[in-house]
């Protein structure tokens, strides 16, 4: 699934601080972002209902939905893991309410010692979270259901299991595929924050503060980009090992430098921010700063462009290292000409950028900063020309 580009604060200041057409705008977004997901929960749904109303009666196909629904569910990760999971908790929860239906009936107390049950079982078959809370869920269901509906026993496990299967099935075969999602989140992770310093170089050159104020504003919705990329991963994997052979390697590698990426992603983005407030400090007061600031601030844009190529498998690692350090050599030509505070700040964080970009190719903080030194200077004493 791609990352979600919306800001998360408290709802009732996103209410009150956002246009209508802006709301009606993310809505229209977060929607066409999940559609895939939706129609394959609604088409789960459908098929399930049908299945079971052909195997039991229409009246009987109650728990069906309602596993293929649960199963598929919103999140990327894992799925058909989950899918296995909710399936196996349904026909758990299914079975301990049926017995104890039997042996002292259904009501409120009833209830709580299904639920206790349900869930005590799936714990101590040492099953995850998820497994534990659906079989509760499916004995709450048993309980409130018996004393309206006429089902036997065996056709509400009948109808449980049809509708785990279909999810199973559908996740397999349907689902979006999540290594095309984790790609395709880094890459627009990457060409945001490309996006984002061309604009701050711009309002570098322009000593535009309201430029630079934006910029900031943009890169603070991409905090939740890690947690975006780490969940695509997740499914990734899980993919991958169904994945022909063939296709395994490839995909393989890239997925190294996409969860190099999702570790560093939030620490980029940190890192942008401070860079943009660096220019906003410069850009407050309209002063003209070094020209060698603005072309740094710019090459980071082109590095991170490099970046996207390498993630992709399209560009050599070492032609993206080599951009990142062009841009940390050319903020350090600055600290040699006897630049303001200001200045001198930025340029410390075009280094610190760039240090940040070397880690997500693999090299260790030790390594990245030794590759800094090495070409740009030390922090104690930047290279002299």
């Amino acid at each position: 699934m791609s990352t979600d580009p919306d800001r998360r604060r408290d709802p009732a200041q996103w209410l009150r601080r956002a246009r209508p057409r802006t709301r009606l705008v993310r809505a229209v977004r977060r929607v066409r972002r999940h559609a895939p997901h939706l129609l394959l929960a609604a088409s789960a749904a459908g098929l399930a209902y049908l299945l079971a109303s052909l195997v039991f009666t229409a009246e009987d196909a109650v728990f069906a939905p309602i596993a293929a629904v649960v199963a598929t569910g919103l999140s990327a990760g894992q799925r058909l893991v989950r899918a296995v999971e909710i399936s196996a908790g349904v026909v758990l929860g299914l079975v301990m309410a049926d017995l104890l239906t039997r042996v002292i009936g259904a009501g409120p107390w009833q209830l709580a010692i299904a639920v206790l049950l349900g869930m005590s079982a799936a714990v101590a078959l040492r099953a995850s979270q998820l497994m534990a809370n659906q079989a509760a869920v499916a004995g709450v269901f048993v309980m409130v259901l018996v004393p309206l509906q006429d089902t036997p026993a065996l056709v509400r496990l009948g109808d449980a299991m049809i509708g785990g299967a279909v999810a199973v099935a559908l996740n397999a075969v349907l689902a979006p595929d999540p290594h095309r999602i984790a790609l395709t989140t880094s890459e627009q992770l990457l060409e945001r924050l490309a996006a984002a310093y061309r604009e701050l170089a711009r309002a570098l050159d322009e000593a535009d503060l309201e430029l630079a104020r934006a910029a900031h504003r943009d890169l603070a919705r991409l905090e939740t980009a890690g947690r975006d990329l780490q969940t695509a991963i997740d499914a990734t994997g899980e993919r991958i090992t169904l994945a022909p052979a063939r296709v395994r390697l490839t995909q393989r590698r890239r997925l190294r430098a996409i969860e190099q990426l999702a570790v560093r992603a939030g620490i980029m983005v940190t890192s942008a921010r401070s860079t943009a407030r660096a220019v906003a400090t410069i850009a407050r007061h309209g002063s003209h700063p070094h020209a060698a600031l603005v072309t740094s601030v710019d090459e980071l844009a082109e590095a991170l462009l490099v970046l996207r190529g390498w993630v992709r498998g399209q560009a050599q690692m070492s032609t993206a290292r080599d951009e990142v350090l062009r841009a940390a050599v050319t903020a350090s030509t600055v600290l040699r000409a006897g630049p303001s505070p200001a200045e001198q700040a930025l340029a410390w964080q075009v280094r610190a950028a760039a240090v940040d970009m070397l880690r997500v190719l693999g090299l260790s903080y030790a390594a990245a900063v030794r590759a800094l030194e090495d070409a740009a200077g030390r922090a104690d004493r930047p290279r002299q020309p």
